[in-house]
């Protein structure tokens, strides 16, 4: 093959990687007159080839393509010779866009005159999609964090409802039955004083459950005010007062404590008086409740058993869940917030709480790391 020929190839390969190319190619007068396009940008658009050669490259942008382009493409190429990766859309003759991502350059003589400007079109219809899906997904993640804020400010209403405008009135009742208390009263009028303390205890005891299934639940969970505490004061106190208002029941104790823990002395002595109160309501009448408490090097662990009857498979798998109560057992009134909270208060020590029931006992272990 001659030099000549080898020229006449090159020429023919050129033509058909123009006319046949994945992508549309246009080239275009400096005006933008179009004076060549590739069957690609035809078949895209709707239009022979040819007939293409009538129009300007404008005449194939959207309006707001056609403003785009005079307004920043032209004075770009006209100022650096060339753009690239613009985001376009072509109008066929039908009417339908295409989105397309467009190259331009220009071509210059020796002078430094544009002899045309040459365009190539990639067709960009997946990447709109994604796009539009990356907008879309910005959007709802957007309105899903001012979602997630309203929720968060209406969290902290809820608790401030139940720390204030609950408890407040309660204290104000809690005040003036002590102050009739200190009254001469007859026989009936000190029970119903001593009936309503009583309801008033109990509604307190339940505003602090629900605050704090609020607080481990809804919230940023349950706080703790840690120090190095010595546990079998704060354990022996909680469990004295539950043999105080049950003395007809046996409360058994065999504690080894004597390394201070770093810990909340207040929430540690609540989850051991609700472990123990429930020890005492569901455990058989004439059973001991037994609490056996050990300290060493690696940490604390303490469990509370009692006898009776078994809490059935079903129900221990859900045991400390919020509101599960045990439909099987006479239960004492309240929400069943009560092992639920002993879980988050074990959990916000770093520790767990776990349980198992057998015909022999029921037993609520707590471990908590040193």
């Amino acid at each position: 093959m001659n030099s000549q020929q080898a020229d006449d190839s090159l020429i023919d390969d050129f033509e058909d990687f123009f006319d046949r190319s994945l992508n549309g190619y246009v080239i275009a007068s400096p005006t933008g007159v179009i004076l060549r396009a590739n069957a690609r940008v035809g078949a895209w658009l709707g239009y022979n080839p040819e007939d293409l050669t009538k129009m300007n490259v404008t005449d194939l942008l959207s309006i707001g393509g056609k403003i785009f382009f005079e307004t920043h493409l032209r004075p770009l190429l006209h100022m650096q010779g060339m753009f690239d990766e613009v985001a376009l859309e072509l109008i066929g003759s039908h009417g339908k866009r295409l989105p397309v991502i467009a190259n331009a350059m220009e071509r210059k003589d020796e002078q430094g005159s544009v002899m045309f400007v040459r365009f190539t079109f990639f067709r960009a219809v997946d990447r709109r999609k994604y796009e539009q899906n990356l907008r879309e997904e910005r959007a709802q993640a957007v309105k899903g964090l001012r979602s997630e804020q309203e929720v968060s400010a209406l969290r902290e209403q809820f608790i401030a409802v139940l720390g204030h405008d609950l408890r407040n009135p309660l204290a104000s009742i809690d005040a003036g039955i002590r102050l009739l208390a200190k009254r001469p009263l007859d026989r009936r009028a000190v029970a119903i004083v001593d009936l309503v303390r009583s309801s008033t205890i109990r509604m307190a005891a339940l505003i602090d459950d629900i605050l704090d299934f609020a607080r481990g639940r809804l919230g940023g969970g349950i706080s703790l005010d840690l120090h190095p505490v010595l546990l079998e004061p704060v354990l022996l106190h909680a469990i004295e007062e539950l043999r105080i208002s049950n003395p007809d029941r046996q409360i058994k104790t065999q504690l080894d404590l004597p390394l201070p823990a770093l810990c909340d002395p207040g929430r540690l002595s609540q989850l051991v008086s609700n472990l123990v109160a429930n020890a005492l309501t569901h455990g058989a009448h004439d059973g001991p409740v037994s609490i056996t408490a050990t300290q060493n090097a690696s940490g604390f662990e303490l469990t509370v058993a009692n006898t009776g009857l078994p809490i059935p498979p079903s129900v221990l798998q859900n045991l400390f869940q919020p509101f599960k109560r045990e439909a099987e057992r006479a239960s004492h009134q309240g929400l069943g917030l009560g092992l639920y909270i002993c879980a988050q208060i074990a959990q916000a020590h770093g520790g767990t709480l776990s349980a198992s029931s057998d015909h022999a006992s029921t037993r609520f272990t707590l471990k908590l790391p040193a």
